[in-house]
Protein backbone atom coordinates (compact mmCIF):
# COMPACT_ATOMS: atom_id res chain seq x y z
CA UNK A 1 0.00 0.00 0.00
CA UNK A 2 1.51 3.57 -0.90
CA UNK A 3 1.96 6.64 1.61
CA UNK A 4 -1.54 7.89 2.44
CA UNK A 5 -1.75 11.33 0.13
CA UNK A 6 -2.74 14.53 2.12
CA UNK A 7 -4.41 17.61 0.42
CA UNK A 8 -2.46 18.75 -2.63
CA UNK A 9 -0.76 21.83 -1.30
CA UNK A 10 0.90 20.35 1.80
CA UNK A 11 1.43 17.54 0.04
CA UNK A 12 3.17 19.57 -2.74
CA UNK A 13 5.90 20.91 -0.19
CA UNK A 14 6.47 17.43 1.17
CA UNK A 15 7.63 16.17 -2.65
CA UNK A 16 9.78 19.04 -3.15
CA UNK A 17 11.42 19.22 0.42
CA UNK A 18 11.85 15.50 -0.03
CA UNK A 19 13.56 16.31 -3.50
CA UNK A 20 15.95 19.21 -2.26
CA UNK A 21 17.01 17.44 0.83
CA UNK A 22 18.45 14.82 -1.53
CA UNK A 23 19.66 17.50 -4.10
CA UNK A 24 20.66 20.52 -2.00
CA UNK A 25 20.61 24.27 -3.58
CA UNK A 26 24.34 25.52 -3.04
CA UNK A 27 24.38 28.80 -0.82
CA UNK A 28 20.00 29.26 -1.03
CA UNK A 29 19.13 26.65 1.49
CA UNK A 30 21.28 24.50 4.18
CA UNK A 31 20.59 21.24 3.75
CA UNK A 32 19.95 21.54 7.78
CA UNK A 33 17.02 24.07 6.68
CA UNK A 34 15.21 21.63 3.98
CA UNK A 35 15.73 18.71 6.57
CA UNK A 36 13.54 20.60 9.20
CA UNK A 37 11.09 21.89 7.24
CA UNK A 38 10.66 18.14 5.68
CA UNK A 39 10.06 17.06 9.19
CA UNK A 40 7.81 19.72 10.32
CA UNK A 41 5.55 19.30 7.23
CA UNK A 42 5.77 15.60 6.84
CA UNK A 43 4.56 15.99 10.66
CA UNK A 44 1.80 17.03 9.29
CA UNK A 45 0.63 13.58 8.37
CA UNK A 46 2.16 12.13 11.15
CA UNK A 47 -0.35 13.93 13.10
CA UNK A 48 -3.05 13.20 11.32
CA UNK A 49 -2.58 9.74 11.41
CA UNK A 50 -2.62 9.53 15.00
CA UNK A 51 -6.07 11.50 14.87
CA UNK A 52 -4.31 14.63 16.36
CA UNK A 53 -6.01 18.11 15.70
CA UNK A 54 -4.52 20.90 13.55
CA UNK A 55 -4.48 24.28 15.09
CA UNK A 56 -3.46 27.32 12.26
CA UNK A 57 -1.74 30.26 13.45
CA UNK A 58 -0.10 33.13 11.80
CA UNK A 59 3.58 34.48 11.10
CA UNK A 60 3.82 36.54 14.09
CA UNK A 61 2.78 34.06 16.75
CA UNK A 62 4.93 31.30 18.42
CA UNK A 63 3.82 27.22 18.59
CA UNK A 64 5.82 25.91 21.71
CA UNK A 65 1.82 25.78 23.37
CA UNK A 66 0.98 24.15 20.46
CA UNK A 67 3.35 21.75 20.50
CA UNK A 68 2.87 21.33 24.28
CA UNK A 69 -0.96 20.76 23.87
CA UNK A 70 -0.25 17.59 21.37
CA UNK A 71 -1.52 19.55 18.52
CA UNK A 72 -0.28 20.13 14.80
CA UNK A 73 0.82 23.82 14.81
CA UNK A 74 0.19 24.85 10.90
CA UNK A 75 1.63 28.16 10.28
CA UNK A 76 -0.32 29.39 7.16
CA UNK A 77 2.12 31.80 6.04
CA UNK A 78 5.11 29.29 5.73
CA UNK A 79 2.76 27.47 3.35
CA UNK A 80 2.27 30.34 1.05
CA UNK A 81 5.92 31.58 1.14
CA UNK A 82 7.09 27.56 0.45
CA UNK A 83 5.43 27.39 -2.72
CA UNK A 84 6.85 31.05 -3.76
CA UNK A 85 10.57 30.21 -2.70
CA UNK A 86 10.13 26.88 -4.96
CA UNK A 87 10.56 29.81 -7.58
CA UNK A 88 8.07 27.91 -9.80
CA UNK A 89 5.34 30.62 -9.27
CA UNK A 90 3.15 27.79 -8.05
CA UNK A 91 1.40 29.56 -5.89
CA UNK A 92 -0.16 32.03 -8.45
CA UNK A 93 -2.70 30.01 -9.63
CA UNK A 94 -3.91 30.00 -6.12
CA UNK A 95 -3.91 33.93 -5.89
CA UNK A 96 -5.87 34.11 -8.70
CA UNK A 97 -8.38 32.13 -7.71
CA UNK A 98 -8.84 33.70 -4.58
CA UNK A 99 -8.97 36.89 -6.66
CA UNK A 100 -11.29 35.75 -9.01
CA UNK A 101 -13.65 34.79 -6.31
CA UNK A 102 -13.67 38.33 -4.89
CA UNK A 103 -11.14 38.84 -3.02
CA UNK A 104 -9.59 42.28 -2.96
CA UNK A 105 -6.54 42.63 -5.02
CA UNK A 106 -5.26 45.45 -2.18
CA UNK A 107 -4.58 42.41 0.19
CA UNK A 108 -1.75 40.60 1.34
CA UNK A 109 -0.24 37.28 -1.14
CA UNK A 110 0.96 36.19 1.99
CA UNK A 111 -2.82 34.78 2.72
CA UNK A 112 -4.29 34.33 -0.69
CA UNK A 113 -3.11 31.09 -1.35
CA UNK A 114 -4.52 29.17 1.04
CA UNK A 115 -7.67 30.65 0.29
CA UNK A 116 -7.24 29.72 -3.22
CA UNK A 117 -6.22 26.26 -2.37
CA UNK A 118 -9.55 26.39 -0.32
CA UNK A 119 -11.42 26.81 -2.98
CA UNK A 120 -9.44 23.92 -5.39
CA UNK A 121 -10.38 21.30 -2.57
CA UNK A 122 -6.52 21.44 -2.35
CA UNK A 123 -6.02 23.04 1.26
CA UNK A 124 -5.23 21.48 4.67
CA UNK A 125 -8.34 22.26 6.68
CA UNK A 126 -7.15 22.95 10.56
CA UNK A 127 -9.14 21.80 13.17
CA UNK A 128 -8.88 25.57 14.98
CA UNK A 129 -7.87 29.01 14.03
CA UNK A 130 -5.11 31.23 16.23
CA UNK A 131 -4.04 34.34 15.31
CA UNK A 132 -1.98 37.49 16.63
CA UNK A 133 -3.87 40.65 15.28
CA UNK A 134 -0.61 41.91 13.89
CA UNK A 135 1.28 43.42 12.35
CA UNK A 136 -1.22 44.66 9.52
CA UNK A 137 -4.99 45.12 8.81
CA UNK A 138 -4.94 42.98 5.94
CA UNK A 139 -3.96 39.99 7.74
CA UNK A 140 -6.80 40.50 10.80
CA UNK A 141 -8.99 40.84 7.33
CA UNK A 142 -8.21 37.47 5.51
CA UNK A 143 -7.94 35.63 8.92
CA UNK A 144 -11.66 36.84 9.27
CA UNK A 145 -12.10 35.15 5.50
CA UNK A 146 -10.37 32.06 6.76
CA UNK A 147 -12.62 31.41 9.65
CA UNK A 148 -15.77 32.18 7.55
CA UNK A 149 -14.10 29.59 4.81
CA UNK A 150 -13.05 26.91 7.03
CA UNK A 151 -16.24 27.65 9.46
CA UNK A 152 -14.16 26.21 12.58
CA UNK A 153 -13.74 27.84 15.72
CA UNK A 154 -11.02 30.51 16.01
CA UNK A 155 -9.52 32.84 18.97
CA UNK A 156 -8.01 36.41 17.38
CA UNK A 157 -5.11 37.47 19.85
CA UNK A 158 -5.55 41.40 21.03
CA UNK A 159 -1.68 42.81 20.52
CA UNK A 160 -1.35 46.13 22.07
CA UNK A 161 0.14 48.89 20.39
CA UNK A 162 2.73 50.25 22.98
CA UNK A 163 5.93 48.85 24.27
CA UNK A 164 6.34 46.36 27.93
CA UNK A 165 10.00 47.10 28.17
CA UNK A 166 10.00 50.21 31.02
CA UNK A 167 13.26 51.41 29.41
CA UNK A 168 10.87 52.66 26.17
CA UNK A 169 9.76 55.75 25.94
CA UNK A 170 6.34 54.43 24.67
CA UNK A 171 6.31 51.93 27.79
CA UNK A 172 2.68 51.58 29.24
CA UNK A 173 2.87 48.48 32.53
CA UNK A 174 -0.70 47.33 31.06
CA UNK A 175 0.71 45.65 28.17
CA UNK A 176 2.43 42.82 28.79
CA UNK A 177 -0.24 41.78 31.88
CA UNK A 178 -2.88 41.91 29.24
CA UNK A 179 -1.33 39.99 26.26
CA UNK A 180 -0.26 37.27 28.82
CA UNK A 181 -3.87 37.02 30.34
CA UNK A 182 -4.98 36.73 26.60
CA UNK A 183 -2.70 33.71 26.41
CA UNK A 184 -4.22 32.26 29.66
CA UNK A 185 -7.31 32.57 27.90
CA UNK A 186 -6.48 31.15 24.84
CA UNK A 187 -4.85 28.08 26.30
CA UNK A 188 -8.54 28.16 28.45
CA UNK A 189 -10.22 27.95 25.10
CA UNK A 190 -7.76 25.22 23.60
CA UNK A 191 -8.47 22.99 26.79
CA UNK A 192 -12.18 23.34 26.15
CA UNK A 193 -11.82 22.71 22.42
CA UNK A 194 -9.42 19.70 22.99
CA UNK A 195 -11.35 18.16 26.06
CA UNK A 196 -8.07 18.09 27.69
CA UNK A 197 -5.36 20.35 29.80
CA UNK A 198 -2.33 21.44 29.05
CA UNK A 199 0.26 19.77 30.92
CA UNK A 200 2.12 22.64 32.39
CA UNK A 201 5.90 20.28 32.78
CA UNK A 202 5.34 19.33 29.14
CA UNK A 203 4.92 22.81 28.78
CA UNK A 204 7.86 24.13 30.42
CA UNK A 205 10.13 21.23 28.39
CA UNK A 206 9.14 22.44 25.22
CA UNK A 207 10.19 25.87 26.53
CA UNK A 208 13.47 25.27 27.42
CA UNK A 209 14.64 23.47 23.81
CA UNK A 210 12.64 26.51 22.56
CA UNK A 211 14.97 28.61 24.74
CA UNK A 212 18.09 26.65 24.29
CA UNK A 213 17.41 27.14 20.34
CA UNK A 214 17.39 30.83 20.73
CA UNK A 215 20.53 30.70 22.68
CA UNK A 216 22.28 29.61 19.78
CA UNK A 217 20.40 31.65 17.39
CA UNK A 218 21.23 34.99 19.23
CA UNK A 219 24.96 34.08 19.30
CA UNK A 220 24.73 33.24 15.20
CA UNK A 221 23.40 37.33 15.14
CA UNK A 222 26.01 38.19 17.08
CA UNK A 223 28.78 35.78 14.55
CA UNK A 224 26.88 37.52 11.50
CA UNK A 225 28.69 40.40 12.01
CA UNK A 226 31.54 39.82 11.61
CA UNK A 227 33.82 40.96 8.85
CA UNK A 228 33.61 39.27 6.29
CA UNK A 229 30.55 37.61 6.89
CA UNK A 230 30.66 34.31 7.49
CA UNK A 231 27.50 32.66 5.75
CA UNK A 232 25.42 33.20 2.89
CA UNK A 233 22.69 35.78 2.80
CA UNK A 234 19.71 33.88 3.43
CA UNK A 235 20.54 32.01 6.15
CA UNK A 236 19.03 34.76 9.06
CA UNK A 237 15.51 34.04 7.19
CA UNK A 238 16.35 30.06 7.13
CA UNK A 239 17.24 30.26 11.00
CA UNK A 240 13.12 32.33 11.49
CA UNK A 241 11.29 29.86 8.72
CA UNK A 242 12.88 27.11 11.33
CA UNK A 243 12.00 29.02 14.54
CA UNK A 244 8.76 29.97 13.27
CA UNK A 245 7.54 26.17 12.43
CA UNK A 246 9.85 24.15 14.66
CA UNK A 247 10.63 26.17 17.95
CA UNK A 248 10.27 24.01 21.28
CA UNK A 249 11.40 20.84 19.16
CA UNK A 250 14.46 18.18 19.37
CA UNK A 251 14.77 19.35 15.90
CA UNK A 252 14.81 23.32 16.08
CA UNK A 253 17.45 22.85 18.50
CA UNK A 254 20.12 20.93 16.63
CA UNK A 255 19.61 23.00 14.01
CA UNK A 256 20.02 25.95 15.33
CA UNK A 257 23.67 24.37 16.88
CA UNK A 258 24.54 23.72 13.48
CA UNK A 259 23.94 27.06 12.18
CA UNK A 260 25.98 28.76 15.13
CA UNK A 261 28.49 26.21 15.26
CA UNK A 262 29.53 26.67 11.10
CA UNK A 263 29.11 30.21 11.51
CA UNK A 264 31.62 30.18 14.32
CA UNK A 265 33.66 28.21 12.44
CA UNK A 266 33.98 30.38 9.52
CA UNK A 267 34.69 33.66 12.06
CA UNK A 268 37.69 31.84 13.64
CA UNK A 269 39.01 30.72 10.17
CA UNK A 270 38.02 34.53 9.10
CA UNK A 271 36.80 33.12 6.04
CA UNK A 272 33.97 34.91 4.13
CA UNK A 273 30.67 33.25 2.30
CA UNK A 274 31.83 34.94 -0.74
CA UNK A 275 35.74 35.27 -2.09
CA UNK A 276 35.69 39.14 -1.64
CA UNK A 277 32.78 41.00 -0.15
CA UNK A 278 32.88 44.01 -1.29
CA UNK A 279 28.90 45.20 0.27
CA UNK A 280 27.32 44.51 3.02
CA UNK A 281 23.51 45.19 3.22
CA UNK A 282 20.78 44.97 5.46
CA UNK A 283 17.22 44.00 3.66
CA UNK A 284 15.09 46.28 5.61
CA UNK A 285 11.67 44.18 4.57
CA UNK A 286 10.53 40.71 3.45
CA UNK A 287 12.48 38.77 0.78
CA UNK A 288 11.72 38.57 -2.63
CA UNK A 289 10.56 34.82 -1.73
CA UNK A 290 9.50 34.20 -5.64
CA UNK A 291 13.30 34.30 -6.24
CA UNK A 292 15.46 32.40 -3.58
CA UNK A 293 18.58 32.75 -6.02
CA UNK A 294 18.32 36.20 -6.26
CA UNK A 295 20.94 36.94 -3.22
CA UNK A 296 23.15 34.27 -4.86
CA UNK A 297 23.09 36.79 -8.28
CA UNK A 298 24.14 39.47 -5.84
CA UNK A 299 26.87 37.73 -4.18
CA UNK A 300 28.69 36.44 -7.36
CA UNK A 301 27.88 39.58 -10.02
CA UNK A 302 28.84 42.44 -7.35
CA UNK A 303 30.35 41.02 -4.01
CA UNK A 304 27.11 41.55 -1.86
CA UNK A 305 26.15 39.81 0.85
CA UNK A 306 22.97 40.97 3.30
CA UNK A 307 24.44 40.26 6.57
CA UNK A 308 20.77 40.98 8.48
CA UNK A 309 17.33 41.39 7.36
CA UNK A 310 14.01 42.10 9.34
CA UNK A 311 12.67 38.55 9.31
CA UNK A 312 16.17 36.91 10.51
CA UNK A 313 16.18 39.56 13.35
CA UNK A 314 14.93 37.36 15.70
CA UNK A 315 16.21 38.65 19.00
CA UNK A 316 13.86 37.48 21.57
CA UNK A 317 15.18 36.76 24.90
CA UNK A 318 15.00 32.84 26.40
CA UNK A 319 12.09 32.53 28.88
CA UNK A 320 12.31 32.24 32.52
CA UNK A 321 11.03 28.48 33.24
CA UNK A 322 11.02 28.85 37.18
CA UNK A 323 7.15 28.42 37.15
CA UNK A 324 4.30 28.41 34.58
CA UNK A 325 3.36 32.42 35.41
CA UNK A 326 7.06 33.33 34.06
CA UNK A 327 6.60 30.84 31.11
CA UNK A 328 3.27 32.96 30.01
CA UNK A 329 4.91 35.95 30.66
CA UNK A 330 8.05 34.88 28.38
CA UNK A 331 5.83 33.89 25.37
CA UNK A 332 3.90 36.94 25.47
CA UNK A 333 7.35 38.83 25.51
CA UNK A 334 7.71 36.67 22.28
CA UNK A 335 4.87 37.28 20.72
CA UNK A 336 5.59 40.60 20.92
CA UNK A 337 8.78 40.84 19.69
CA UNK A 338 8.60 38.37 16.84
CA UNK A 339 10.17 39.86 13.56
CA UNK A 340 8.47 42.48 11.74
CA UNK A 341 5.65 42.00 14.57
CA UNK A 342 8.04 44.16 16.68
CA UNK A 343 8.71 46.37 13.88
CA UNK A 344 5.17 47.25 12.50
CA UNK A 345 2.66 46.74 15.18
CA UNK A 346 3.43 50.36 16.84
CA UNK A 347 5.28 53.68 16.55
CA UNK A 348 7.22 54.72 13.69
CA UNK A 349 10.22 54.51 16.33
CA UNK A 350 9.96 50.43 16.72
CA UNK A 351 10.71 50.25 13.09
CA UNK A 352 13.23 53.34 12.46
CA UNK A 353 15.17 52.74 15.85
CA UNK A 354 15.55 49.12 15.08
CA UNK A 355 17.06 49.38 11.71
CA UNK A 356 19.49 52.75 12.53
CA UNK A 357 20.85 49.87 15.18
CA UNK A 358 21.22 47.05 12.77
CA UNK A 359 22.64 48.58 10.41
CA UNK A 360 25.53 50.16 12.58
CA UNK A 361 25.98 47.06 14.54
CA UNK A 362 26.50 44.94 11.13
CA UNK A 363 28.58 47.47 9.41
CA UNK A 364 26.48 47.97 7.16
CA UNK A 365 27.30 49.43 2.92
CA UNK A 366 23.69 49.97 1.87
CA UNK A 367 20.43 49.46 2.76
CA UNK A 368 17.73 47.76 0.95
CA UNK A 369 13.69 48.21 0.97
CA UNK A 370 12.06 45.91 -1.29
CA UNK A 371 8.43 46.89 -0.30
CA UNK A 372 5.39 44.69 -0.24
CA UNK A 373 2.94 46.48 -2.30
CA UNK A 374 0.34 45.56 0.14
CA UNK A 375 2.26 46.44 3.22
CA UNK A 376 0.68 50.16 3.34
CA UNK A 377 2.32 50.56 6.60
CA UNK A 378 5.88 49.79 5.77
CA UNK A 379 5.13 52.13 2.79
CA UNK A 380 4.26 54.79 5.05
CA UNK A 381 7.44 54.51 6.91
CA UNK A 382 10.12 54.42 4.20
CA UNK A 383 10.64 57.70 3.58
CA UNK A 384 11.67 58.53 7.45
CA UNK A 385 13.96 54.97 7.38
CA UNK A 386 15.54 56.41 4.46
CA UNK A 387 16.55 59.87 5.82
CA UNK A 388 17.41 58.37 9.22
CA UNK A 389 19.60 56.02 8.14
CA UNK A 390 21.34 58.73 5.95
CA UNK A 391 21.93 61.31 8.60
CA UNK A 392 22.69 59.15 11.25
CA UNK A 393 24.22 55.79 9.90
CA UNK A 394 25.85 58.15 6.72
CA UNK A 395 24.74 54.79 4.33
CA UNK A 396 22.10 55.45 1.26
CA UNK A 397 18.62 52.93 0.73
CA UNK A 398 17.28 51.09 -2.23
CA UNK A 399 13.77 51.25 -2.15
CA UNK A 400 11.58 49.60 -5.07
CA UNK A 401 8.10 47.80 -5.63
CA UNK A 402 7.48 44.37 -5.63
CA UNK A 403 4.62 41.44 -4.73
CA UNK A 404 7.06 39.20 -2.83
CA UNK A 405 5.06 36.62 -3.11
CA UNK A 406 4.05 36.82 -7.16
CA UNK A 407 6.63 37.26 -10.15
CA UNK A 408 4.16 38.86 -12.40
CA UNK A 409 3.67 42.82 -11.01
CA UNK A 410 7.65 42.92 -10.93
CA UNK A 411 9.49 40.37 -12.54
CA UNK A 412 13.01 39.31 -11.22
CA UNK A 413 14.26 41.25 -14.07
CA UNK A 414 13.63 44.52 -13.55
CA UNK A 415 14.50 43.58 -9.82
CA UNK A 416 17.91 42.63 -11.22
CA UNK A 417 18.15 46.30 -13.09
CA UNK A 418 17.28 48.36 -10.14
CA UNK A 419 19.97 46.27 -8.08
CA UNK A 420 22.79 46.52 -9.97
CA UNK A 421 21.86 50.49 -10.81
CA UNK A 422 22.50 50.89 -7.28
CA UNK A 423 25.03 48.53 -6.49
CA UNK A 424 27.21 50.46 -9.54
CA UNK A 425 27.37 53.58 -6.87
CA UNK A 426 28.40 51.94 -4.08
CA UNK A 427 31.81 49.82 -5.51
Amino acid sequence: MGEEKGPAMIETLRTIFSFVKDNPIPKVYHKETIDCLFTYVNNYFNYKKQDKKVVMYNFCFTPEIFYAMDTYPLCQEALSVGLAATGLAMNEPYIDVAEESGIPKELCNAQKPLIGAYLKGDAPKPDYIIYAAQPCDSLNIEYQIYENLFKVPSFPIDVPYWHYDPQSEFYNEKTLPYLKNQLENMVEWLEKQLGYQLDTEKLKKVVEMSNEAQENILEFNELMKSIPCPLPSLTPFNNYIVELTTAGTPECVEYAKKMRNQAAEKVKRKEGVIPEEKIRAVWLYTHVFFSPDLFNWMAEKFGAVVVMDMLGYFITKPINTSNTDKIFEGLAEKVLDMPMARQCRGPAEYYIDDYIKMCKEYSADCAIFSGHMACKHSWGLIKLLAESLREEVGIPTLTFEVDTMDSRPVPRGVIEARLEQFFTTII
